[in-house]
């Protein structure tokens, strides 16, 4: 490791740092790397701070992007190690043409996405929030909540929009509530593992016309982004209830707005919007029926402490010259540069 510089670019200061990355290793093997926390603000300051980086820790915030002209300065990086599951803000196809092989830490926060997902399902069916801010106001609602619109899981159909990890893990822990389960992915899964969890394969236009709950878990690509626009939210059922815990720029937020407040649709359950953190100006703000959360579905404190330990293990793991895991972009590291 003699000589080696880590570069964070998420806000972990050096100190914290060196502390997770000793508790892995010895302290003469630590004693010549150098960690560095990015401070600055300007994409030149950031073309000068990698320059001489062997490893850089990506920004879990996303606000930290790493184009082709930042990876074209990176001579010497042979590792970027994401701290998150999505990677949006990093160019990995410029980081493939440097040779810089990127990472993350897929599967950290797979059960903490799911268990939010089952949350936001049922807080909208139930209407949730409307009944405690009415209890809340001392308001005793009982018999006006079904006046709403009430309903119960069971029996209803959700189609699941990505079945990657966290889509089997929601397969998982809907089913026991008695849902009728379909999906739609680009990749299908083998007849067995749908027998398994139970699931329904169907194209993208019979899930969406076809469920009472959309739930969706796909990555944030050219090809997904507004996946979920006006024209697809008209062909829905007037009861759905829409979650993304994925990416915000999957749904048209304006498109969704105006199907809220037009009552085309039951409800919407969001984690993420395609502007973070959410503008005082999202259309979405003012809708009815909507919950939203700060996107912390993935953020418990045991999928964070599994986040910082793969981050740290793919770190050691590189700067010791051995192959980390969850490379992202299909290239074998290179452990001199």
């Amino acid at each position: 490791m003699a000589g080696k510089k880590v570069l964070i670019l998420s806000p972990l200061p050096e100190d914290a740092a060196r502390m997770l990355i000793g508790a892995k290793v010895s302290a003469s093997e630590l004693e010549d790397v150098s960690i560095v926390t990015y401070k600055g603000k300007q994409k030149s300051e950031l073309i000068s701070a990698v320059a001489d980086a062997d490893v850089i820790i990506g920004d879990y915030t996303n606000n930290v992007a790493m184009d082709a002209d930042v990876m074209r300065a990176a001579k010497r990086c042979v590792l970027i190690q994401q701290p998150s599951t999505g990677y949006q803000h990093i160019d990995v196809d410029a980081a493939a043409k440097e040779g810089i092989a990127v990472a993350n830490t897929a599967g950290t926060n797979t059960f903490a996405v799911a268990e939010h997902t089952i949350m936001l399902i049922l807080a909208c069916l139930k209407k949730l929030l409307l009944a405690h801010e009415k209890t809340k106001r001392a308001e005793w609602a009982q018999d006006e909540m079904p006046l709403y619109g009430v309903f119960e899981l069971w029996g209803k159909t959700i189609g699941i929009i990505g079945m990657g990890r966290i889509g089997k893990e929601v397969a998982r822990r809907a089913k026991p509530f008695g849902a009728r389960l379909i999906y739609f992915d680009v990749n299908r899964l083998s007849a067995e593992m749908e027998r398994s969890l139970d699931l329904t394969y169907h194209s993208l236009d019979d899930v969406i016309a076809q469920s009472d709950v959309i739930t969706i878990h796909t990555p944030l690509t050219p090809e997904t982004e507004n996946l979920i626009n006006a024209e697809r939210i008209a062909k829905m059922k007037p009861n759905v209830v829409i979650v993304n815990v994925s990416r915000g720029a999957i749904i048209d937020e304006s498109a969704l707005a105006r199907a809220l407040k037009d009552k085309r649709i039951q409800g919407a359950g969001l984690d993420v919007f395609a502007d973070e953190p959410i503008s005082p100006k999202n259309p979405l703000l003012d809708a009815p029926n909507v919950i939203l959360t700060p996107h912390i579905a993935g953020a418990t404190n045991e999928s964070r402490a599994r986040i910082i330990d793969m981050t740290i293990e793919n770190v050691v793991t590189m700067l010791r010259g051995q192959e980390p895991i969850n490379i992202v972009n299909g290239v074998k590291p290179r452990f001199s540069r």
